[in-house]
């Protein structure tokens, strides 16, 4: 679904950068973009403390579901893969129903087996604790 007007952009990119240590890829070619690093676990902490320092506090779901909606908003789709494979995909080409109840948003989709992999040894702990949030929430839609 891409708007159509003024609201949809394109982006062409091909960009390496480092952020605190932490070696990242972007690519992007009209609406999709493309972002990889072999670090996924400390790319995304660089990023919320970057994000406290701007914002006074660290950026969370909410900052997320905002970042999701607004590349939704303007046609793009971004794609974030580790060592593992897909992490996480946001924007217009997302529709998740887990996204809605986990972030906020159904423009986020969590990649479960390519973040569990990409996360290092911290994987086993975030596993269980993301099986026990999906069996929560097939409690409560049961009911």
């Amino acid at each position: 679904m891409t708007p159509e007007g003024e609201h949809a952009l394109e982006v062409t990119a091909d960009l390496s950068v480092e952020v605190d240590g932490v070696p990242v890829r972007v690519q992007a070619s009209g609406s999709e973009i493309e972002v990889t690093s072999p670090d996924v676990r400390r790319l995304f902490a660089a990023v919320r403390v970057a994000g406290g320092a701007a914002t006074q506090g660290s950026p969370g779901r909410a900052e997320l579901a905002r970042v999701a909606d607004t590349l939704a908003d303007h046609g793009l789709t971004a794609r974030l893969d580790g060592p593992a494979g897909r992490v996480l995909s946001l924007g217009a080409d997302v529709d998740s129903a887990a996204g809605s109840a986990l972030v906020g948003t159904r423009h986020a989709r969590l990649h479960p087996a390519g973040a569990l992999r990409s996360s290092g040894p911290a994987g086993v702990l975030a596993a269980a604790a993301l099986l026990v949030g999906f069996a929560v929430l097939a409690r409560r839609r049961g009911r």
